[in-house]
């Protein structure tokens, strides 16, 4: 049965940095697949972006009230979007029941998507692995890739919820390949 690692933590919190220095120190060909890589996918009219007038039936960036003065930035889905996220959630299946070894690097919207990620990936027993970060590393992270200020925020305080790990790790001090390690000791 080949392995499956999913990542889930904030944005920016460094799971794809994380997926790849599992890949690079990894035996197997570990594919990297994640909510980014669904993301990229999109036509721009469904995304969140400025000009995505299709949006609030795909994918939508919302500006909520700041948190301790701080901006938060939710993304929402609308019909599209899920049918989008469910597809692309069976198809990372897919590939594991081909005899792929894959790392998913999730940030998880809501109880929904976890609920669906759990269902689709079970007959795996994924090692599930919450990445941490403290919020002003994330904040330092988020600016310097350009994401909307206050995504890494929100989804600090909701990628998380109801979920249980098989390991954590904390990217505030610790690099990707050091965290790879203790993936793969804990595989």
């Amino acid at each position: 049965m080949p392995p499956v690692v999913f990542l889930n933590g904030a944005s920016s919190a460094g799971k794809t940095s994380i997926g790849a220095a599992l890949q690079k120190a990894a035996d197997q060909p570990f594919l990297l697949l994640g909510l980014d890589t669904l993301f990229a996918m999109v036509p721009p009219r469904w995304a969140g972006g400025p000009r995505g007038e299709l949006r609030h039936l795909g994918f939508a960036y919302d500006e909520l009230p700041a948190d301790d003065g701080h901006p938060m930035v939710r993304i929402t889905y609308g019909p599209a979007g899920w049918r989008m996220m469910a597809g692309f959630h069976r198809a990372v299946a897919e590939l594991v029941r081909a005899g792929n070894p894959v790392v998913v690097d999730e940030m998880l919207l809501d109880g929904r998507v976890r609920d669906d990620w759990r269902a689709v990936l079970a007959p795996w027993q994924p090692c599930y692995v919450g990445v941490y970060c403290a919020d002003a590393e994330l904040a330092r992270r988020e600016q310097t890739r350009r994401n909307p200020p206050g995504l890494a925020r929100w989804s600090a305080r909701h990628a998380h919820h109801g979920m249980r790990y098989d390991l954590t790790v904390d990217t505030t001090a610790t690099d990707p390949q050091a965290a790879a390690t203790q993936i793969l000791n804990a595989l």
